[in-house]
């Protein structure tokens, strides 16, 4: 009788072996592929790719545990654990333990309900308490209230021809502007494609050339002039939430900021210094599109930091003419006017203000992706980004208390950076604004889930606060520039003081806005003049400007000084 040899038997087929291969091929591959995914944290767009990467994940996961168990069972073996293991797995899997554990995870699901229930409570409670409190106060949290009514169509901005369809963005911060839509594919078309834009002209024949290339906008420009003659600028739009909000097209408000300022540089070069000025005059009036008259509201940080800009531009321009002494008398009067009208830490802090209402609103209504999508500009993908991202933790998993804790810090925190102005005696408190500033960044300082929306406001925030005070100190200057100008056309020069400007050429000087002192002047033996505000740090440093290692004013040191004395 033929006994089978057993070595024989026990050899695997070769499909077998072929297969043993191939699985050790593909479970090499895939965990090289797992790996490296878990180092670059790839996105992918289609549910397709998600579940054929999701599939490799697995699969590396199988490869490796079918690889490691017959290791760590040698292991085991050869050191005794093996009958200590399998004890223990019977004892794992046998019917009293698996009940004891069910019980166990009942408990823990009824003390996990009631935590969530405790959280939610106290939140909420939080939150209504913080509230009643800032509305006791004056303070305006409901969101409702900071939606502007309707105003006539003949007397609205937006509702003249073509200022809609070049100025206002509908869908709000979060709509992606089309290729088509800025710049506006119509009459204002190119109107940021001249690099002469932002340059330095000095040339009569290269001025010349810049003001026939923008003629091609006078038309537009008509338009416009004629649309900002009426008092009001409401957008028609959606604003059941603040994200959806229509909002000016600040690209296309800055280009036409800045072909207006260079047109106004052009024909005071070609000695044309009343065109120069109604050129200026539109760019000021231009940010009539970012202050929402009659009620100012709703102003978004963005807005309000555009017209800070636009509003430097301006006195830049007008300060360029200066310099070459090209204004006279009667464009210096019609400055004047328009340099005294210039306002801007109530748009900032009426930004301030709405802010938190913001996110609050944001917070108690937006779903777990589009906050995600608030902050970050994009929801998250996959598993992998919505474990990851704390805001959509926050909106998806943590009680919903949490979620009004947030929104309680949020408009706390509001709060505290308004304490910095003096708006009825225009007056801006450095001081104040540190200590605002110090006890916004002590509470973010720490990660909290109750303080998730704080971590990045604090640098916005203060940079806000101090070009605003830097600029608007520029236009108290420019002010007084216009009467020493229009002095120095009097008399032959500027004058020994200040107070001589008054009552002839200034009915009031302006203060300074740090301190509220009046600004510090001189003239100079070389038949200039230095005038300066004492600046961020509220220190009298002569006169002297602070450069930070980039050979840029630093502004929150040294002296804040006017930069275009006349020659």
């Amino acid at each position: 009788m033929n006994i089978p040899d057993s070595s024989s038997a026990r050899k695997p087929s070769r499909i077998r072996r072929v297969f043993r291969w191939l699985f050790l091929v593909a479970g090499a591959v895939a965990t090289f592929i797992t790996g490296v995914a878990l180092i670059a944290r790839p996105t992918f767009p289609t549910l397709a790719e998600n579940v054929f990467f999701a599939s490799i994940y697995l699969f590396s996961i199988v490869f490796l545990v079918c690889l490691l168990f017959p290791i760590a069972r040698w292991i085991a073996s050869r050191l005794g654990f093996f009958n200590l293991i399998r004890r223990l797995w019977s004892w794992l899997f046998c019917w009293r333990t698996m009940r004891r554990g069910l019980i166990g995870l009942a408990m823990l699901a009824t003390l996990i309900a009631i935590f969530y229930t405790e959280e939610n409570w106290r939140g909420k409670h939080a939150w209504e308490n913080c509230k009643r409190e800032l509305e006791a106060k004056g303070a305006v949290l409901d969101w409702n209230k900071l939606i502007p009514s309707p105003v006539p169509d003949d007397q609205n901005i937006f509702k003249a021809p073509k200022m809609t369809e070049w100025f206002v963005k509908s869908g709000g911060l979060l709509t992606s502007a089309k290729p088509s839509e800025e710049p506006n594919p119509t009459g204002l078309d190119g109107l940021s494609t001249n690099t002469l834009t932002v340059s330095v002209i000095t040339n009569e024949t290269v001025a010349a050339d810049y003001l026939k290339w923008s003629d091609r906008f006078q038309p537009s420009f008509d338009l416009i002039r004629e649309a900002l003659k009426r008092p009001y600028a409401w957008m028609d739009g959606d604003y059941s939430q603040p994200y959806q909000i229509p909002v000016p097209k600040f690209v296309q408000a800055r280009a036409l900021a800045q072909v207006l300022a260079q047109r106004a540089k052009c024909c005071l070069l070609l000695g044309q210094p009343e065109q120069a000025l109604r050129e200026l005059t539109l760019l000021n009036d231009s940010r009539k599109l970012l202050e929402g008259a009659p009620t100012g509201k709703p102003m978004t940080l963005v807005a309000s930091m555009i017209n800070v800009a636009i509003t430097g531009l301006y006195v830049d321009t007008f300060a360029y003419g200066l310099q070459s002494h090209a204004w006279r008398e009667p464009q210096l009067i019609a400055l004047q006017e328009q340099l005294k009208a210039i306002n801007l830490p109530p748009f900032l802090v009426e930004s301030f203000r709405e802010e938190p209402v913001y996110s609050a609103r944001c917070l108690e209504t937006t779903t777990p992706a589009a906050f995600a999508e608030l902050v970050y500009g994009h929801p998250p993908k996959n598993l992998w980004q919505k474990l990851t991202d704390p805001n959509y933790r926050l909106m998806k998993f943590l009680p919903r208390g949490w979620v009004y804790q947030n929104m309680k810090f949020a408009v706390s925190a509001g709060q505290k950076w308004n304490v910095g102005f003096d708006l009825t005696n225009r007056l801006i408190m450095p001081g104040k604004v540190e200590q605002g500033m110090r006890e916004v960044t002590a509470a973010a300082a720490h990660w909290s889930p109750w303080r998730i929306r704080l971590e990045n406001a604090v640098p916005n925030f203060t940079k806000a606060i101090l070009r605003t005070a830097r600029n608007q100190t520029l236009v108290n200057q420019g002010q007084i520039g216009c009467a020493l100008e229009r002095y120095r056309l009097a008399r032959g020069q500027y004058p020994e003081t200040l107070d001589a400007l008054v009552p002839q050429f200034a009915e009031k000087l302006p203060h300074d806005l740090i301190g509220g002192q009046p600004l510090h002047y001189r003239r100079m033996a070389d038949g200039k003049f230095l005038l300066y505000s004492i600046g961020w740090n509220e220190k009298d440093d002569g006169g002297q400007v602070a450069l930070n290692k980039g050979g840029r004013e630093d502004l929150e040191n040294g002296d804040w000084v006017w930069r275009h004395p006349a020659n």
